[in-house]
């Protein structure tokens, strides 16, 4: 069985990874989006940005993976699955999951700033001023889909997923940005079993025909396992 797991912010809340709307976490409080995660941010700042994702950076590396990412990567015991996130973490890769698409990139890997040459690699530290492109020389930068910015694109492993998916399992995502919500709201609403795990789940999804899970990742996406094994049995 084929499954699909879309996550959000939610999903590795538990992890002590602090979401973006969170103002109480240190990392965002003391920072204007402007600055520090949009292109014209880094023209201004470089420096400014690179601090700001270096501390993400250890803020991540100090975090484990929770029992939801855990029991997530179990489901690759029986089924197949494929992990559509839109976290910058790499939370899913360390509890064990293969298969992991970073729509809005991942804080372990650095690119080229300048977009005309094609450069990304993943590095086990933070990038640092002075971190330069192997191939043109310009300074590396995070490869973090900022504001401004378009998703990680990969239509023909969309297009297969949406005719080959089983069940659509989503996690800790508001699905009220676009092009994100999509996948929840319009590209898998004809999976055979579709779940929704959120503390504030979006009313839209009961109309879509989701089993909603009310209530935090490490609770629920155990309960919803649970829920589909019972189905699949």
């Amino acid at each position: 069985m084929k499954i699909v797991v879309f996550s959000g912010a939610g999903l590795s809340k538990e992890s002590g990874i602090p979401t973006f709307r969170d103002s109480t976490n240190g990392l965002w409080e003391n920072f204007r989006v402007e600055e520090v995660a949009t292109p014209e941010g880094w023209w201004a700042n470089k420096n400014k940005v690179l601090k700001f994702y270096e501390a993400r950076w250890h803020n991540i590396k100090a975090c484990e993976p929770n029992a939801a990412h855990l029991a997530i990567a179990k489901l690759q015991e029986k089924h197949e699955v494929h992990n559509i996130t839109q976290n910058i973490d790499d939370l899913l890769e360390r509890a064990g999951c293969t298969k992991v698409w970073h729509i809005h990139g991942s804080i372990t890997r650095r690119k080229c700033e300048d977009f005309r040459c094609i450069y990304e690699a993943d590095h086990d530290k933070p990038v640092e001023h002075g971190d330069l492109c192997p191939i043109c020389k310009s300074q590396c930068r995070p490869d973090v889909v900022w504001f401004g910015e378009i998703v990680n694109d990969n239509p023909q492993y969309l297009s297969e997923l949406i005719k080959t998916a089983d069940v659509f399992i989503g996690v800790g995502s508001s699905i009220q940005v676009y092009p994100a919500a999509s996948f929840a709201l319009q590209y898998f609403i004809k999976t055979k079993h579709k779940f929704f795990v959120d503390p504030d789940p979006n009313p839209r999804l009961v109309r879509l025909g989701y089993e909603v899970f009310e209530g935090k990742a490490v609770e629920m996406i155990p309960k919803a396992i649970s829920k589909l094994e019972e189905y699949v049995a």
